[in-house]
Parts: structure tokens; sequence; C-alpha cells
């Protein structure tokens, strides 16, 4: 199964990669858009699988969007993309 995360470079959305990429056989694009909340690092320990990509890209993006669908086709989508300050999401 192929899973597209948005988010992944959060908290939350980077243990679900980390889980997913250890633990199953799924496929996993991150989409993220890197601001003040993202931190990549905390996926150095998987970033060269071969069942993982990232994307750096604004979910509010839609034709970045629809592109990064047709050109990956995910089976499921988990979002997870917020701004970690209320008044911001």
């Amino acid at each position: 199964m192929k899973i597209l995360i948005t988010g992944g470079a959060g908290f939350i959305g980077s243990a679900l990669i980390r889980h997913l990429i250890s633990n199953t056989e799924h496929s996993v694009i991150n989409v993220d858009k890197l601001t003040y909340a993202g931190n990549l690092e905390s996926l150095n320990a998987i970033d060269r699988h071969p069942h993982y990509q990232f994307e750096q890209m604004d979910i509010c993006d839609t034709a970045g969007i629809t592109q990064l669908l047709q050109k990956h086709q995910p089976d499921a989508i988990m979002h997870l993309a917020a701004e970690s300050h209320v008044d911001r999401s």
C-alpha cells in the first residue's frame, strides 16, 4: 500500500512514518511544508529507505497537490498537517 502523509515532519507524523517504515511493507510519501514545527532530523533513520519519499510542499497549493497525487497515486492519505498553535490551525 502507498500512503501519503501530510505533516510528516511534525512530532506525530514523524513517529507514524518511522513506525510504518520499520514495521510494514507500505510505501510512504511524506508531504510537509517544513515550517517552524517541522523537523526532518527526526526521520534521519529512515530517510534513505527505498519505501520512503519526501516532498516539500504547502498543502494549500492546489495545483501542486493535484500534480503530486497524479504522480504518486496513493492508496490512502493520512492528513496530520497543522499549525501547532490553535490560532493558526
